[in-house]
């Protein structure tokens, strides 16, 4: 079992799920109302049980739809979670997962503010980098923290990777912020990308060496129209020489490894992807990769907040075989939190979905803490049928006051697999940044991990 495990080498990530506003992520915590046990609520099963949609480039039967009518797409045969978040939400906890602190802020100075991890394996060293903002989510002037390691639970101290692109302010205030991201490799070099908001919606870059200096910025993706503001580190400040063929082929990186941005949404991007659903639904945090059959699926976050609860706790899908656009998603009946999302690919086509899928009624809606954070697995890249608590038990208050943007739970991970292990980074509380690692064995070799879900 260890050696085809073993074999299991990751292809490719979307990073995934975390929480945000157009790509940007207000999260208030707050406890559920009228939360039930049981079956999914609010999807109406007809006795037909045929009715065929299109849904992008493939050709879907489903006897399920929403209060409203619009069909559902079926994907989730693994039981509905419990309200049993603090332990587990009723699937099977990893107890050999592994877990350590990459960063922590001592003060409210250094940024109690820290979210939207990625992760990557650069050349045997860990990098991981996310956003950091004294005050709270998505202020002005929020930037970009990266830290590096070489041994498990071992981490380099955090330091500036995009300085503050503007004024620190308070998040009631509009102003410049960044957002990572992704890592990637080019030919064998290794960059940081990240998005800048509201100055444009447009994605910059930079090179990071092995130790851990880095180049100067230059950018990727450009808005239609005018920039309306740069950086303030970009100001004045020449792009390297190989800016223009480096931009190039990040842009191409995307396409090449089945990848859409965070920010697939924006128009700079010209990756496509819907801002709307068939039913309306406004849709964020976009994500996908290639199911066992060489098609292309599309994931993305039902937005809203819960101020504003206007989600209905799915994810919304479409599929694409490589001849056209993508086509507006529909819902499906996998569960969600709401929260951010990725998808991990191995070698042999299985596909691990990697997010908060805790909530055990559909329709509500309701937003939940992101406890646990879970690993769902499908063999084909179309049905989840098996799932596990990744990590759960969350801290229950925050180490600092007034912050705004936080709620509680394990949210916006990036993974990656190395050596026969799958690690996760991701925030805890939006103030901790933390990773967790566990044996490629205890999610797809487990006895137990043998797709027999009753879905709902």
């Amino acid at each position: 079992m260890r050696n085809r495990l073993t074999r299991r080498i990751l292809r490719n990530t979307a990073i995934g799920l975390l929480v945000v506003v157009l790509g940007g992520g207000i999260a208030h915590a707050e406890r559920p109302v009228g939360y039930l046990d049981g079956a999914s609520a609010g999807t109406v099963e007809k006795a037909d049980a045929g009715k065929e949609i299109t849904v992008g480039s493939r050709k879907i039967q489903t006897g399920k739809f929403t209060p409203e009518g619009t069909p559902v797409v079926p994907m989730w045969e693994a039981p509905m979670p419990t309200s049993d978040l603090r332990t587990g939400a009723g699937f099977p906890v990893l107890d050999d997962a592994e877990h350590a602190v990459v960063w922590q802020p001592r003060s409210r100075e250094e940024g109690a503010y820290n979210h939207y991890g990625t992760l990557i394996n650069y050349e045997g060293r860990f990098f991981a980098m996310w956003g950091n903002h004294p005050l709270g989510e998505d202020g002005p002037g929020q930037r970009v923290l990266f830290a590096y390691s070489d041994e498990w639970g071992v981490w380099s101290g955090a330091r500036e990777l995009f300085p503050p692109p503007g004024p620190v302010k308070e998040r009631s205030e509009s102003g410049i912020h960044l957002k990572p991201d992704r890592w990637m490799v080019i030919d064998g070099r290794l960059y940081a990308v990240v998005f800048v908001f509201e100055a444009g919606y447009y994605g910059i870059a930079r090179r990071v060496h092995f130790d851990g200096t880095y180049e100067n910025a230059f950018r990727v993706f450009d808005p239609p129209g005018q920039v309306t503001e740069v950086p303030a580190f970009m100001s004045g400040v020449g792009e390297p020489p190989y800016a223009e063929s480096a931009a190039a082929k990040i842009r191409e990186w995307y396409k090449l490894n089945d990848q859409v941005s965070w920010w697939g949404r924006y128009a700079s991007t010209n990756q496509g992807v819907p801002g709307r659903a068939v039913d309306g639904a406004t849709l964020i945090e976009s994500f996908s990769y290639r199911a066992r059959d060489g098609n292309l699926v599309l994931f993305a976050r039902n937005w809203g907040t819960s101020r504003n609860p206007v989600h209905n706790n799915r994810l919304y899908v479409s599929f694409n075989d490589g001849s056209g656009p993508w086509e507006r998603p529909y819902p499906t009946d996998i569960p969600d939190s709401p929260s951010r999302a990725e998808a991990v690919v191995l070698e042999d086509g299985t596909v691990l979905l990697i997010g908060n899928q805790n909530v055990s009624h559909l329709d509500q809606p309701v937003y939940l803490d992101r406890d646990p954070i879970t690993v769902s697995i499908s063999d084909d890249g179309y049905t989840f049928d098996r799932v596990y608590a990744l990590r759960t038990g969350a801290p229950s208050r925050f180490r600092f006051t007034g912050i705004g943007g936080r709620n509680r739970g394990f949210a916006y991970s990036q993974s990656t697999v190395h050596d026969g292990w799958l690690y996760t980074f991701y925030s805890v509380g939006k103030e901790t940044m933390e990773i967790t690692r566990v044996p490629l064995d205890s999610i797809v070799g487990r006895p137990d991990a043998e797709g027999s879900g009753d879905g709902y």
